[in-house]
């Protein structure tokens, strides 16, 4: 009955009658100005009147005394301005409920433009997401393909609180949602699967669908990390909550009363975060104590700030989404989902099979020596290695008169020197003009790309040795690269990790190259004792399950000691396999001599 009293009431009266709720949760008040004066229902002079007022409550009593003053018709494009601002007004929809509100046919046709900066960091947002995600980086800077055009789909198996599995889920949609959830208390979503198994591009499919508006979701910011960056911003000065999401993500635009960070404050629910590659800042946690930081104004290390999000201290009740490699361990109690990637099922690497090749020629042949070499399919079903021999047999067909995949048992070690004769191949020099094509000589591509080969090697060891993933321009320099080697493939520039304007810095491909190349450095090294190998093996141990980060918010800071080099076994993945060795020898070795 009060609903239905207040529905025949007219905007003025309404107005008058919720005046003092309008003005303790009105917050936008910029957005109503600029539309009142777009529409003619106030003047400058009435605008600027408003802005000079000290306070933002009397901001609003000012507004409600001009649009009252104004007549009926200003007050009902006042409560329709909330009604299609709805992210800006989200406290005064429930009064547009509880009114019944619904505008008039003349005040429907009236146009709203959003000027709120609530409303305008979440689209640049989406703007700033779709052009960082909308490509997939292929051979350096040399080549981008677009993520719709080659994106596929991997099995993704949910898993319970005892890592059984529970069926797998049929969207990206429902990686979200409350679909076999085994802790209604918990926020993070984890993601397992090993290396190469497509974590990294599922997390940016996930957030090039919320940048089209394509995911099923009312979260309106979405805030995405590397985890690397934590681990290299560690050294750092300390930053505040504030400062990383919007430095290391985009910063809102004419903001002077800092709405949106207030807005990110009150409604956690509506942010996504996304932490990719738990796994390789793992050793930087083992290495330093890691206080709660319960306060969001309070600074603190950046990795201090990754625990707090994730335990649930700082903004509970975002939802975030953390991958890490297989056989990383996290506490059951923060975990909300875990899923764990399994790769390509035949009917995806067909999928893939036909988004990579256009020419029907290509793909028949491909796809028989995929059905006619189990090892190689088997070594298809990871998205990474997958990619790997399908470039690499359309590049090198492309340049040579035949090329056949390996049709014998091949390896990770094959599959990584296929990668590279790729890389170095592009700097072989044209063929003749009267031929198309040249005869394949994989000895000549190696031998002509040795120093080349041998100084990302030695790039790939040293950062193995300090623990990076990353280097810079002067250590790049320092192991004989030139500027005319980046663009080979082997590097990529990321920005992410400095935001202040300083010089580039780099990072391998991929985390599998660099430990391929790091154990071909040790092959290669032709002043290396045997024991200086050997040493690597006595000191690799399996990497231990742990639950860091989140049992570390109850301990007291230090700051980080130096970690040990080569504590993970990845790097040993090759130079335990033999065919290093034997392919070096055939390829480079009988032109170069190693001892």
């Amino acid at each position: 009955m009060h609903q239905i009293e207040e529905a025949n009431m007219s905007c003025l009266n309404i107005l008058t009658y919720h005046r003092e709720l309008l003005v303790s949760r009105l917050k936008s008040v910029q957005c109503i100005l600029d539309n009142m004066l777009a529409c003619g229902y106030i003047c400058e002079e009435e605008a600027e009147m408003v802005q000079r007022t000290v306070t933002k409550t009397d901001q609003v009593r000012k507004i409600l005394e001009l649009v009252q003053f104004k007549g009926e018709e200003a007050c009902e494009y006042f409560l329709y301005i909330i009604y299609k601002v709805r992210e800006a007004y989200i406290d005064l929809q429930p009064l547009l409920k509880e009114i019944n509100y619904n505008p008039s046919n003349d005040i429907a046709v009236m146009n709203v433009v959003n000027t709120d900066p609530i409303s305008r960091y979440c689209e640049k947002l989406r703007h700033e997401m779709s052009r960082d995600t909308s490509f997939i980086m292929s051979y350096g800077q040399r080549e981008e393909s677009r993520l719709e055009e080659l994106y596929t789909d991997t099995q993704i198996e949910l898993l319970n609180d005892c890592n059984e599995g529970q069926g797998f889920l049929e969207s990206l949609d429902q990686l979200l949602g409350d679909h076999a959830v085994f802790n209604s208390q918990g926020e993070t979503i984890c993601v397992m699967g090993d290396a190469g198994v497509g974590k990294s591009i599922l997390l940016q499919k996930l957030q090039n669908l919320w940048s089209k508006k394509e995911l099923q979701t009312d979260a309106i910011f979405f805030f995405k990390f590397r985890c690397r960056m934590f681990s290299v911003l560690k050294d750092t000065e300390q930053i505040s909550l504030r400062q990383l999401l919007f430095k290391y993500n985009c910063y809102p635009d004419l903001d002077p009363d800092n709405e949106v960070f207030d807005y990110i404050l009150r409604f956690p629910e509506k942010i996504i975060f996304t932490f990719d590659g738990y796994d390789e800042i793992q050793e930087d946690l083992e290495l330093m104590d890691v206080p709660e930081v319960v306060s969001p104004e309070d600074k603190a290390h950046p990795l201090q700030l990754l625990i707090s999000l994730l335990c649930g201290k700082l903004l509970k009740g975002s939802q975030k989404v953390l991958t890490a490699r297989t056989g990383i361990e996290i506490q059951k109690k923060v975990i909300r989902k875990k899923v764990v990637l399994r790769g390509f099922s035949s009917a995806h690497l067909k999928t893939y099979l036909d988004l990579h090749f256009k020419e029907q020629e290509h793909k028949e042949l491909v796809s028989v020596q995929l059905d006619a070499s189990p090892h190689l399919s088997g070594l298809c079903s990871t998205p990474l290695f997958c990619w790997i021999v399908f470039k690499s047999f359309k590049h090198l067909h492309s340049m040579h008169d035949s090329f056949d995949l390996p049709e014998a048992c091949i390896t990770l070690t094959d599959i990584f020197l296929l990668l590279s004769e790729v890389f170095l191949s592009h700097s072989a020099s044209p063929a003749p003009a009267l031929l198309k094509k040249r005869a394949r000589c994989t000895s000549e591509t190696f031998k002509g790309g040795l120093r080349s080969l041998t100084a990302f090697a030695k790039l790939a060891l040293q950062g193995m040795e300090r623990g990076s993933l990353i280097c810079s321009q002067e250590e790049i320099t320092e192991c004989g690269l030139t500027e005319e080697d980046l663009p080979l493939g082997f590097l990529k520039t990321v920005r992410e990790y400095d935001s202040c304007g300083s010089p580039a810095t780099f990072e391998f491909l991929h985390g599998t190259l660099q430990s391929f190349l790091a154990a071909f450095a040790l092959i290669l090294d032709e002043q290396a004792a045997v024991s200086s190998i050997l040493k690597f093996f006595a000191e690799c141990s399996r990497r231990r399950h742990s639950c860091l980060p989140f049992d570390l918010c109850i301990r007291n800071s230090s700051k980080p000691s130096e970690k040990e080099p080569f504590t993970s076994n990845e790097h040993l993945q090759f130079t335990n396999e033999r065919n290093v060795h034997r392919h070096v020898m055939q390829c480079v070795c009988s032109h170069y001599p190693l001892q």
